[in-house]
């Protein structure tokens, strides 16, 4: 929801047109990443007697910052580890899609990664002004508590969003069941060291079936798939002629930009 809003906004996307940064940053887009990872921390007060901010110490929290991080290589807008995913329903984990195994700074054991596939591309920006506009500070309070009450109820259901939010569900739309299919069964044999028969199944992940799927030839990089996750496995692959070490563990450092 937090990027439906951020995509539909007409305040943040007049930012698109502004000449400064779109002469630094060709193709200026607010966009945002989110790391997800679950753990302890210790929680501390810094700051001095005019300001005091909590801070938390954890490598716990190197690692969820590390997952924001690596989200800008994956060009995803959401890494979750492992470690999170057990903390989620069955229903809601068979939403994500497992796309790596990594080292992390801040973490013994290797971590598998997990994102939320969503194209936030596929909202449109609402310019429309609402009829009724509520400007009193204390009043948004009160609806934004009861919004979160909302969902701290034990029978709000966080699936139940992907059919009936209509900005969700116009986000999900592009991601066919083939698309995951091709692309669990490319990962498996990544992770298994089948590292050619993994580049080939990647080459038919696109979004959207094809109907040459499968029988087209991958002459150059541009016209790899434009999944975000297959095209860093893609790469990391290539960059050994597509074979793995003899030790290879089925998994490796995370990649960060």
């Amino acid at each position: 929801k937090i990027l439906a809003e951020i995509n539909k906004s007409r305040v943040l996307a007049s930012w698109r047109k502004h000449p400064g940064l779109l002469q630094r940053v060709p193709g200026f887009q607010v966009q945002m990443g989110f790391g997800l990872h679950v753990g302890w921390a210790i929680e501390g007060a810094i700051g001095s007697e005019y300001k005091i901010d909590a801070s938390y110490l954890s490598p716990n929290v190197h690692v969820a910052h590390r997952l924001e991080m690596a989200t800008r290589s994956y060009n995803v807008w959401m890494l979750i580890s492992d470690v999170m995913m057990t903390h989620c329903s069955i229903e809601l984990a068979a939403l994500c899609r497992l796309i790596d195994h990594v080292t992390v700074k801040g973490s013994r054991q290797p971590i598998r990664l997990h994102t939320l596939d969503l194209d936030v591309h596929a909202l449109d920006v609402v310019y429309k002004v609402p009829d009724s506009i509520i400007r009193n500070r204390f009043k948004i309070r009160q609806l934004r508590e009861v919004r979160k009450n909302d969902k701290w109820n034990d029978d709000f259901f966080v699936p139940d969003l992907f059919n009936d939010d209509a900005d969700v569900a116009t986000m999900r739309a592009i991601f066919s069941k083939e698309f995951f299919r091709r692309f669990s069964m490319a990962y498996r044999n990544y992770e298994a060291g089948e590292w050619l028969a993994a580049r080939d199944m990647l080459f038919t992940c696109d979004y959207m079936p094809k109907p040459d799927v499968g029988r087209r030839i991958i002459a150059s990089q541009a016209q790899w798939p434009e999944d975000g996750p297959g095209t860093v496995l893609l790469h990391f692959m290539q960059q050994l002629n597509f074979k793995p070490p003899a030790d290879w563990p089925g998994h490796r450092e995370l990649p960060l930009r």
